[in-house]
């Protein structure tokens, strides 16, 4: 199954309130005419964040690509799958990685 789909999946799970135990929602409330852009944690098998994809208003989920830019919204964001501090933690770790090492255009 591809990731769009089994987020499809979690997402009506989520909307219809039954929200499968592996996956936590942090953020409060979901509202349909909340247009903030989402944070969805990618957990490893010892639940802890792998790599976090960035679903725009209206956009298909990608993986996040700019942690620096990520980071700097933070509190603006919708976040699914792990803890705040958990997904904060991640990004400050690839924002770390981007600095030393960072990508070719």
């Amino acid at each position: 199954m591809s990731f769009f789909l089994s987020f499809l999946v979690m997402w009506r799970l989520i909307v219809e309130g039954r929200m499968p135990a592996q996956l936590k929602l942090y953020s409060g409330v979901v509202n349909y005419m909340d247009k903030r852009a989402m944070l969805i944690a990618e957990l490893d098998e010892e639940s802890r964040v792998a790599w976090l994809w960035r679903a725009d208003p209206g956009k298909r989920p990608k993986p996040v690509k700019n942690a620096v830019a990520c980071l700097q919204e933070l509190d603006s964001l919708i976040l699914f799958g792990a803890p705040k501090p958990e997904i904060e933690a991640w990004l400050r770790e690839q924002s770390d990685q981007q600095a030393t090492f960072p990508r070719e255009i």
